[in-house]
C-alpha cells in the first residue's frame, strides 16, 4: 500500500486525553502520544475531532514538504532516532552511539540493533563481535528484522560464532517475516541448495520471487522471466482456461514430460513444476536441477524454449518463472 495521505490516516495512531484544569484550560485535552498535537474543548467527543483533524493537517503538511513520519507507538522516540542516523551518516559516531546507548535504555530495539552494527563493525567502538551479537540479540526479542538478519549472517559466514546453518535460517525467516528483502535472498539461496528436497525449493522459490518483486539485482538476475511484460493482447485459449485447475497442471505436466524433460535430461539436466497458479492470471513457476541449475544456457535458451511450448499448450497470456 502506498505511504500516501490515505495509508497514514487509516493508521491508529494512540492518544490520550486528560480532564480538568490543564494547560489549556478547564477542558479535555487530547494529544496524540506520536507528534506534539493537541486539541481541547468542554465536551469529549470535539475534542477528539478537533485532535484528528490537526493531526490529519500536520501529516498531510509533512508528506507535502517530503518527511518522514513515525509508525504509531513510535513517535517519542523518532526524532531522536533521526538524529542518531544524521550523526552516524555524518561519520560522526560519538553522538550516534551515545544517542543509542540511551534510547537502548528504554527498549528502542532499533537502537539496539544499530549498536549491535558499530560494535560489528567497529565503528566509533571497538570491533566487538561478542557485544555485536549481545545487542542484536536484545533487538531479536523485539523481532526487530535487522537484528535477526545480522544473527542470521552471523551464524551463516562464522562471524564470533561457530557455523550453525539451523540458527541461521531460522533468523533469516523471521526478518523475512518482517519483508527484509536481503534476508529473503540469502534465505532462498540457502533453502535452495539441494533441489531434490522440494518443500525446502518451494519456500526458496518464494522468496526468491519476494526478493526480486522487492527489487533486489541479484533475485532478478536468478529467475528468469521477471523482465518479459504479460502480454494482455493476444487471443485467448478459452478451451483450456475453461479446463478445472487440475486438468490444466495435466496438460502442463504433459508438455512438460514430451518436449521439456527429454532434452534436459540429455545434459544431465531436468526440471521440476514448483507452484501453478490460474487465476488472475496464468503463472507457471519451474526450477531446475542437475547440470541446469546456474547455467548461462538455461537462463536464455532453454527459457525460451519453454516459454515458447508453454504458450503453445496454453496461450500467450502466460507468466513464467524459472529458477
Amino acid at each position: 500500500m502506498e505511504k500516501d495521505l490515505k495509508y497514514y490516516a487509516s493508521l491508529d495512531y494512540p492518544f490520550e486525553c486528560y480532564s480538568g484544569e490543564n494547560e489549556l484550560g478547564d477542558a479535555y485535552l487530547v494529544e496524540f502520544l506520536d507528534f506534539d498535537i493537541k486539541a481541547a474543548s468542554e465536551d469529549y467527543e470535539e475534542a477528539v475531532e478537533l485532535a484528528h483533524k490537526y493531526l490529519i493537517e500536520h501529516i498531510h503538511k509533512q508528506l507535502v514538504m517530503g518527511n518522514e513520519l513515525p509508525n504509531p507507538g513510535e513517535g517519542r522516540n523518532f526524532m531522536r532516532h533521526k538524529e542518531a542516523l544524521a550523526a552516524y551518516k555524518s561519520k560522526d559516531f560519538e553522538t550516534a552511539l551515545s544517542i543509542w546507548e540511551e534510547e537502548a535504555k528504554i527498549k528502542n530495539d532499533r537502537a539496539m540493533a544499530n549498536l549491535g552494527l558499530m560494535y560489528l563493525k567497529g565503528e566509533g567502538v571497538q570491533k566487538d563481535y561478542t557485544k555485536a551479537k549481545e545487542w542484536f540479540e536484545e533487538a531479536s526479542k523485539y523481532d526487530n528484522d535487522s537484528a535477526n538478519f545480522n544473527l542470521a549472517l552471523m551464524y551463516q559466514t562464522k562471524i564470533g560464532v561457530e557455523e550453525d546453518l539451523n540458527k541461521a535460517i531460522d533468523y533469516f525467516r523471521r526478518a523475512v517475516a518482517k519483508n527484509h528483502t536481503q534476508a529473503c535472498f540469502r534465505l532462498a539461496l540457502l533453502l535452495l541448495q539441494d533441489r531434490t528436497k522440494l518443500d525446502l525449493v518451494k519456500e526458496g522459490f518464494d522468496y526468491m520471487l519476494k526478493a526480486a518483486q522487492n527489487g533486489h539485482a541479484m533475485a532478478n538476475v536468478q529467475l528468469t522471466g521477471m523482465d518479459k511484460p504479460l502480454n494482455d493482447v493476444c487471443e485467448l485459449n478459452t478451451d483450456f482456461r475453461a479446463q478445472t485447475k487440475e486438468k490444466q497442471l495435466e496438460i502442463i505436466n504433459d508438455a512438460l514430460d514430451r518436449f521439456i524433460r527429454p532434452i534436459l535430461l540429455k545434459d544431465g539436466g531436468n526440471i521440476i513444476l514448483i507452484d501453478y497458479i490460474s487465476d488472475p492470471e496464468v503463472e507457471i513457476r519451474l526450477a531446475y536441477q542437475g547440470a541446469c541449475v546456474g547455467c548461462s544456457i538455461a537462463s536464455t535458451g532453454t527459457y525460451s524454449m519453454i516459454a515458447d511450448t508453454m504458450q503453445k499448450v496454453i496461450d500467450e497470456r502466460v507468466r513464467i518463472f524459472i529458477l
